[in-house]
């Protein structure tokens, strides 16, 4: 887990580049891939509650960036924009 930083600033790059380009899509990734990753996040840390394992700091570190980075960005994108209207929603 040497790369973890690396990894979220390309998801980081990935998410804002969604954002830029398809609005659809990047909602779409940002409600499907925050539960996911928050949930391994939390599963991993009552495991780790439980019984100790030798997992790295940083994978606890990397989880919860991938959780928490698409939440920021959509709250940024959706202050940036005066909100989002979902049109494509309709």
């Amino acid at each position: 887990m040497k790369y973890y930083k690396e990894i979220l600033i390309i998801e980081a790059i990935a998410f804002l580049g969604l954002w830029i380009i398809d609005e659809y899509i990047a909602t779409l990734l940002t409600f499907i891939a925050v539960p996911i990753f928050g949930g391994i996040f939390i599963v991993s840390l009552i495991a780790e509650k439980i019984e100790r394992s030798r997992i790295q700091r940083e994978y606890f570190y990397m989880m919860a960036g991938l959780a928490i980075i698409p939440i920021i960005i959509f709250i940024g994108i959706f202050l940036f924009n005066g909100g989002t209207s979902f049109e494509w929603g309709m």
